[in-house]
């Protein structure tokens, strides 16, 4: 395999589990360095045995990316341990269901400040020392196109990260600096346990008639991430087996919530 990543700092949230842990094992085998930023740093701690295994190298940070704090002194340790990030994956997220006349104040805050507020920290944190050629790639969601019943919260911060994204390209395109979002279906991740276990073949009605998975996701990150993606930004990149094209973002856990009072 051609090492893209050859020399290069990463830093991915949410690194622990599901799409963060490809991404980081995808990272060290392109040759890069990474961060693996977690709030479960036992986690964490395991995926950075998998990577060192692999004859790679990267450290475990805990943090909170909802806390500021947090935020500024993970980006200070990877920088003070790996070297200058160049390469940041805004990955962390929550998953959670709901409909809005139900949704607590704390539900639709909390996803927010995961989601968005998280991602908006450790971009303005790293953006200081970033340099041309380097990559800002944020994790996002189809729910964040199609809208997702009993899931507003959940949408809606997806929608935020997509244009927070866009506007930050805009912002940092002329330092030679993209900016791009991932946008995945459904993926078969942790987050996604709680659907599966109540409608374990939903994924039938997709195109593609299977769920996704994280190395899928991981694929591209690494390609955008690489020399080769430098005219690619402020762009939404849907993985999703095709299941946006069948509205299945909201009928899939509507239906397996047991609600099916929405007339879909």
């Amino acid at each position: 395999m051609e090492k893209r990543l050859e020399g290069r700092v990463a830093l991915v949230t949410g690194a622990a589990s599901g799409i963060g842990r490809a991404v980081s094992l995808r990272f060290v085998k392109e040759g890069a360095k990474v961060s693996v930023v977690d709030i479960n740093f036992e986690g964490a701690q395991k995926v950075v045995k998998e990577i060192e295994e692999l004859g790679g190298k990267a450290i475990a940070v805990q943090c909170d990316v909802a806390d500021e704090e947090q935020v500024n002194k993970a980006v200070l340790e990877t920088e003070q341990k790996l070297g200058r990030i160049g390469i940041l994956v805004n990955n962390a997220g929550i998953g959670d269901a709901g409909l809005v006349q139900d949704m607590t104040t704390e539900q639709w805050h909390k996803m927010f400040r995961i989601t968005v507020d998280g991602a908006f920290y450790f971009t303005r944190a790293v953006l200081k020392s970033m340099q041309k050629g380097d990559r800002i790639i944020n994790i996002s969601s189809n729910a964040g196109i199609t809208g997702m019943a009993a899931g507003a919260n959940y949408a809606a911060a997806k929608s935020a990260v997509m244009g927070f994204t866009k506007s930050l390209a805009i912002e940092i395109g002329y330092r030679g600096i993209t900016a791009n979002v991932i946008a995945p279906g459904f993926i078969d991740t942790p987050i996604l346990a709680p659907f599966i276990a109540i409608a374990p073949e939903f994924y039938k009605e997709m195109p593609v008639r299977r769920l996704g998975k994280p190395e899928e996701i991981a694929e591209i990150t690494a390609l955008l991430a690489s020399p080769q993606a430098g005219y690619i930004t402020g762009q939404v990149f849907l993985v999703d087996g095709g299941s946006t094209m069948f509205n299945l973002v909201h009928q899939a856990p509507y239906k397996a919530l047991g609600l099916n009072n929405l007339g879909i």
